[in-house]
């Protein structure tokens, strides 16, 4: 199983982007995109941009094939550069200058720059999430609109341009029409694997004590830290 902050990570780049389409096409720039979707995807992004700050309880399904379906319950909060991830095998969290990732199971902590780990390609903050919608590489498309638990919702499906270099073979977004809420993210792994981010519950606009921003080791006994940060 790939790793679960990973996992979470690329799934919530769909608070500005998604990898699929259900259409046959041949895509090769963004100008192919369907104009409603870049509509869709453009309040989406406003919205979100316009929150001084945001809480949101997820759930993360995981579906490996011939293995059981595994549903884990996470939370996020976001303020500027500074997050705080959780879920059940970790935490993932940054003031904005140093990222601390604990691995729960292990007691242990990483300690890595952000800067730096921004900079990786398999690592995205949710500061930097909604900047991906501007990049030139994937194509936005709305498969469908139905009814679901009663609101209407848009499917929005994304291919990557370069699909070769995608670790995914698509993500699907649910977008909440009337709302402009994210409701999920499906993402189908190239190995059949597929992993769906739902968010629960979102609240913006709340009192977050800076204390939420770092990481005590103090109050972990004998947790082992690792500094990878280059000094």
């Amino acid at each position: 199983m790939k790793n679960l902050n990973h996992i979470i990570l690329v799934l919530l780049c769909a608070l500005a982007l998604n990898v699929s389409t259900a259409q046959t096409n041949d895509y090769s720039s963004t100008e192919d995109s369907d104009p409603a979707a870049t509509r869709l995807l453009n309040k989406l992004k406003d919205k979100y941009e316009g929150f001084d700050n945001l809480k949101m309880d997820f759930s993360l399904e995981i579906e490996i094939p011939e293995e059981d379906k595994i549903i884990q319950k996470g939370q996020i909060f976001q303020d500027d550069k500074k997050f705080y991830m959780d879920f059940e095998q970790q935490s993932v969290i940054s003031n904005g200058e140093k990222v601390w990732i604990h691995l729960k199971n292990n007691n242990e902590v990483q300690i890595h720059s952000a800067e730096a780990l921004a900079e990786e390609d398999n690592f995205m903050s949710p500061e930097n999430l909604l900047k991906l919608y501007e990049s030139d590489a994937f194509i936005f498309a709305i498969s469908d609109e139905i009814k679901q638990n009663g609101r209407t919702v848009a499917l929005v499906e994304c291919k990557p341009i370069d699909s070769d270099n995608s670790e995914f073979s698509k993500l699907r977004l649910t977008v909440d029409t009337k709302n402009i809420d994210m409701v999920s993210v499906k993402a189908f792994s190239k190995d059949g694997s597929r992993y769906t981010f739902i968010n629960d519950k979102l609240a913006s606009n709340i009192d977050i004590p800076s204390s939420k921003f770092e990481f005590d080791a103090s109050a972990f006994p004998d947790i082992y830290v690792e500094d990878m940060r280059d000094f």
